[in-house]
């Protein structure tokens, strides 16, 4: 609590926004509060370093104390690129943290060519220590784009085919040998050969209780024979990444990254179209669609920068950003949504083919295809959203249209529907909306509006909805307080559900900006040939058997079961994850599927 404390008065304190995403220490008070609190590091435990186009890229996003080596409570945004050799981005990926854990997923398309990439994952405060980035080398066979000279080789030696698994080779067998860290957790299965779309039970155990209680991921895949880079694992993390001491000081006037500790922050700047227009202390809005969608206003500083802080986005990557007030066709917005991650002097692993692999490329590619086909009867879910109030609570009145006479216009339904609100005109001759508060009788020294939000987005032209189609309108709710929304008054609430819900889609309005999307907690599909006779007649060329970012284990127990496919040869089973004390957790077994 301590270090959240500092973190709220470090966040106001260096409200001046620097460059695109930076804020100012102006004061040594302020760098002593910045040097309270402690850095973070992050680990990426991902299913596979070597993918094809058609398949997906699984992680689990770990993010730790640097100094007590914990799960961090600070950030609550994670970020994950992936680079090519040229340092372009190929994807990124804005991650929720819960707690400190995060995961999400990447389908590989075919527009990305056959490569080596480095794999980048930090948190906006880790943009302070810019050593501290978790990296990891990942590479792309694209067998149907024609220029594969990233990855071609004349020749592969064979003694470095499947390198990171394999400890000796006698002609094409593989020795395979389990891994583990000394832990007295223990990974076992019920068989160590199994049949085609045969159950394999697993099981974790472990004698004490306490001694492993964690947070742990696990990955059950194919072993290919092509060669591919070493994963970063838990054990290796923990010994590269083990400096908790800063590596750089601040002083007054020096730009910071702040940590995102309430929810992802969205930087921006307002631009005057021309030069007599201030763009300083101006009032900019934010809506959300939706019934709990979140709405923020913020005034600009002295430069026309604003800084948004949205704790409760819900699943719309749709956002309605817009200069509030008579003067807000006078500029334009711009965005600096992710925080660019700035590496020198990356290293890349050489992955390379030869032409003598050719036949195992074509069938990988081939189950790739089939299995995509199939996808729609495969779904992965979301986890389900927690319930989340309406940035304006619940005390609200609400008019459902359908329980009374249906009228032509929204302005002719408040007239003969709606109690307490009604129409008027403005100093401008506008006609707006006006709300009844409880104390009519108390003189109010500003004509204030009332805030206008339709489907969850914040309504400036307020006409535009007075003369608009009733019958396409759900309901009119109201609230009657008075009610401030950052530096803004307004004078009660008028909140407009359509019966599509999507009135920021039908306004085609400029203002609107997508977001990146936030990986959130999701529920991979997992085949199951028990009970269900319709999966019996679908093909199933799974090389990834389960993916499971999330294991639980309970009274130190854990069973995890899951079916084989119609892939035979050997599949590595992987655990990683980490003791809530930051001990590390790496466990590697073998199956085989005949």
């Amino acid at each position: 609590m301590r270090i959240l404390s500092i973190i709220y008065v470090l966040f106001f304190l260096t409200y001046s926004v620097h460059g695109q995403r930076q804020s100012v220490l102006k004061t040594n008070k302020d760098v002593y509060g910045y040097n309270l609190v402690p850095q973070e590091k992050v680990f990426v435990h991902y299913n596979t370093s070597l993918l094809f186009s058609g398949e997906y890229f699984y992680y689990r996003v770990y993010c730790f104390n640097a100094e007590s080596n914990v799960l961090s409570n600070i950030s609550k945004v994670a970020y994950l690129v992936l680079l090519d050799e040229d340092q372009n981005t190929v994807f990124e990926h804005k991650i929720k943290l819960e707690n400190g854990l995060g995961q999400g997923d990447f389908f590989v398309p075919v527009s990305i060519p056959s490569g080596n990439y480095k794999l980048v994952g930090y948190t906006q405060w880790m943009l302070n220590e810019t050593s501290r980035f978790f990296q990891a080398d990942v590479s792309i066979v694209n067998p149907y784009q024609g220029n594969q000279g990233k990855i071609l080789s004349a020749d592969v030696p064979k003694d470095s085919l499947d390198n990171s698994n394999t400890e000796g080779l006698k002609g094409n067998e593989f020795k395979i040998v389990d891994e583990n860290t000394k832990t007295d957790l223990e990974l076992s299965t019920d068989s160590k050969s199994y049949g085609k779309r045969s159950l394999v039970k697993l099981r974790l155990e472990t004698p004490e209780l306490s001694a492993t209680e964690g947070n742990y991921s696990l990955s059950v895949r194919k072993r290919g024979i092509f060669p591919k880079a070493l994963p970063v694992r838990a054990k290796n993390f923990s010994t590269l990444y083990n400096d908790g001491v800063r590596s750089s000081t601040k002083s007054a006037g020096t730009s910071v990254f702040l940590p995102e500790m309430r929810g992802e922050l969205i930087y921006g700047k307002i631009i005057a179209k021309e030069a007599s227009f201030s763009v300083s202390k101006q009032s900019v809005g934010l809506s959300i669609p939706g019934k709990t969608g979140d709405m923020k206003v913020v005034l600009t500083d002295d430069t026309g920068n604003f800084v948004f802080n949205l704790s409760n986005r819900n699943d719309s990557d749709e956002v309605l950003i817009q200069v509030l007030g008579k003067d807000k066709e006078n500029f334009t917005i711009q965005i600096f949504e992710i925080p660019e991650v700035k590496t020198q002097n990356l290293e890349f692993y050489q992955f390379k083919i030869s032409p003598s692999l050719k036949d195992k490329i074509v069938e990988r590619s081939v189950h790739n295809q089939i299995d995509n086909v199939f996808y729609s009867v495969k779904p992965d879910t979301l986890n389900a959203l927690t319930n989340a109030f309406p940035f304006h609570g619940t005390e609200i009145e609400t008019y459902k249209l359908d329980d009374y006479t249906r009228f032509g216009t929204v302005k002719e339904t408040i007239v003969e529907v709606v109690e307490n609100v009604w129409t008027k005109k403005d100093e401008n001759g506008n006609e707006v909306f006006a709300v009844r508060g409880y104390y009519p009788t108390v003189k109010k020294q500003q004509n204030f509006l009332p805030l206008l939000v339709v489907d969850g987005v914040f309504i400036q032209d307020q006409e535009s909805i007075i003369n608009y189609d009733a019958r396409k309108i759900k309901s009119i709710s109201f609230i009657r307080d008075r009610y401030y929304l950052g530096a803004q008054v307004f004078e009660g609430l008028v909140i407009i559900e359509t019966m599509t819900g999507d009135y920021l889609n039908s306004i085609n309005n400029s203002a609107t900006i997508t977001l990146s999307s936030l990986q959130v907690s999701k529920k991979y599909f997992r085949q199951n040939y028990n009970d269900d006779e319709s999966y019996k007649r679908i093909p199933d060329f799974r090389n990834q058997l389960l993916w499971q970012p999330n294991v639980k284990m309970t009274k130190g127990k854990s069973s995890i079961e899951f079916y084989t496919s119609d892939v035979t040869g050997d599949f590595e089973i992987c655990l990683e994850g980490f003791k809530d004390n930051g001990f590390p957790i790496s466990i590697k077994k073998y199956i085989t599927v005949e």
